[in-house]
């Protein structure tokens, strides 16, 4: 194999990295890629390359997938895309195969949401198209930017005095169960 791959050019060392699905930087070298090449071709045989400073991650459990995902994040949300104008909340489901999140939030509230929820707003984008003039000829030509599509304002979490005057407020109201 060795023999083989080195008789090749630059350019066909490139073209089987391509079909390989191999990442390379545009300046690389001969002896490099190469290198990379019968990297990926030992470890597809099942002899793993071992890579100087990064630990083997070990496969993540449905349980501490989920536990991961449900951490909360206080916060307060507030709608700039138009297309929430109107509405008092967003309703948003995130995840994978196998442990999904998600609720809705409404606006203008202080809230606990999930990470990935939080996240996932925390990404979103609109774009908002305006029309300008050119003063040379008079024609209009749209400008078009990418805005957040939401407010997110990050509180502090609870503190154990607030958390037990909110748990005694709820058992007043009966809005939890107490622990019969």
């Amino acid at each position: 194999m060795n023999a083989y791959l080195e008789e090749k050019t630059l350019s066909e060392l490139r073209v089987i990295a391509d079909e390989l699905g191999l990442e390379y930087p545009g300046n690389i070298g001969k002896v490099k890629l190469l290198e990379k090449i019968q990297a990926d071709e030992l470890a597809v045989e099942g002899k793993p390359t071992e890579v100087q400073g990064i630990k083997a991650k070990k496969k993540e459990t449905v349980a501490e997938m989920t536990k991961r995902m449900n951490i909360l994040r206080r916060v307060v949300i507030s709608a700039n895309d138009p297309q929430y104008k109107g509405r008092n909340g967003v309703s948003l489901k995130v995840g994978n195969s196998k442990v999904m999140v998600g609720k809705f939030i409404p606006f203008d509230t202080v809230w606990h949401i999930q990470e990935p929820i939080y996240k996932s707003l925390k990404a979103k984008r609109w774009r908002e198209t305006k029309f300008k003039s050119d003063p040379a000829t008079g024609n209009k030509y749209p400008v078009t930017t990418m805005r957040p599509a939401f407010v997110i304002e990050e509180l502090p979490p609870l503190t154990r005095p607030e958390l037990e005057k909110l748990a005694a407020e709820q058992a007043a109201r009966g809005s939890i169960p107490n622990g019969e």
